[in-house]
């Protein structure tokens, strides 16, 4: 299995190098993985890798998002015997089999489904996705081979998540959206919102003509959240092929319990370098070499400041522009603008 392993994992670098958009990349991922592990529908979604709040999401032929925000809730609360959270941060990225029988009745039958995996996409000691996959009610459970053939792709598919992010050069955003605030009420629902909100929200949703006035996207929604669950605030940064986005999600004061309020606007550069020296693999001295770029400073001063050589800010500059794929410094300012 090592060598069907190892030709998955070639196949699944190529596709994602050549998909543009995360529903793309999903269904590159499900095709390849369906190799050998079979399944009937999936739900992939992507972490901030420094917060683990959900930045990129899709699915085909998975749970419904009220179920799916559901097993969040779940997830949360502790009534979920392998959540999320602990399979991206344990020894064991998979779980696989039939769901424990309150949960089976409860969400997924009513849903058309038998039997669940779930995979936590680490690399690297770093949390970047997590991968649902479900066959349909009366098919086959998964097996325990078939876990563990999924546990060791796991890694290679959070490497493949991380490189399609990364594989997009850092370039001005390409929104022209003013920032946008929504309402969230306690029935996560939008009770109110700006015009530019709703068209944020619209540009956010897997499919743009399925989201209403008031309803959430599964970014959207889980930034709510985890607002509610941090009893304040939460943040995620959300690449996309037209520039990062910010949501912030922030409690609200008044009569509405658990009331938040979403931010959504193009990713300011104090919020995206943090996110993207992660993504990309920029190391801390280039990542200070950075922020002494964004303060407008020449290579001279950042030397000077720094105590290094004009020649080693150049190197560390050469470095930052392999990795971002830029070519000047010009382009690394608009691209963090």
């Amino acid at each position: 299995m090592t060598g069907g392993v190892e030709a998955i994992f070639r196949a699944l670098s190529a596709e994602a190098a050549d998909a543009v958009t995360v529903p793309d990349l999903g269904r590159a991922l499900s095709d390849e993985l369906g190799r050998i592990v079979p399944h009937d529908g999936y739900m992939l979604a992507g972490l901030d890798p420094l917060n683990r709040a959900s930045c990129l999401f899709t699915e085909e032929h998975d749970y419904s998002e009220a179920a799916a925000r559901r097993m969040a809730l779940d997830d949360a609360a502790g009534a979920e015997r392998h959540p999320f959270e602990r399979l991206v941060a344990g020894p064991a990225k998979t779980r696989a089999g039939h769901r424990h029988r309150v949960r089976l009745h409860n969400v997924s039958v009513p849903e058309g489904f038998g039997g669940e995996m779930r995979i936590g996409l680490t690399h690297a000691r770093v949390a970047w996705g997590g991968l649902i996959l479900v066959r349909e009610r009366g098919g086959r459970p998964f097996s325990a081979a078939e876990a563990a053939h999924a546990q060791t792709l796991a890694e290679p598919l959070a490497a493949v998540l991380k490189r399609f992010v990364a594989s997009a050069p850092l370039r001005p955003s390409r929104y022209s959206l003013s920032p946008g605030v929504a309402v969230v009420g306690a029935d996560d629902k939008v009770a109110s919102a700006t015009p530019s909100a709703h068209e944020w929200m619209r540009l956010l949703a897997p499919v743009a003509s399925s989201v209403d006035e008031r309803d959430l996207t599964a970014t959207v929604w889980n930034i709510a959240h985890l607002a509610r669950r941090a009893g304040g605030q939460a943040l995620s940064r959300v690449p996309t092929r037209d520039g990062w986005i910010a949501l912030h999600g922030q409690l609200l004061e008044g009569p509405e319990p658990d009331a938040v309020a979403v931010t959504i606007q193009p990713a300011p550069g104090r919020l995206l370098l943090p996110a993207v020296s992660v993504w990309y693999g920029i190391t801390t001295r280039e990542r200070t070499v950075m922020q002494e770029v964004l303060q407008g400073l020449p290579t001279k001063h950042i030397a000077r400041r720094l105590d290094l050589s004009p020649h080693t800010v150049n190197d560390h500059l050469k470095a930052i522009y392999r990795k971002t794929g830029v070519n000047s410094r010009e382009e690394l300012l608009t691209g963090l603008a």
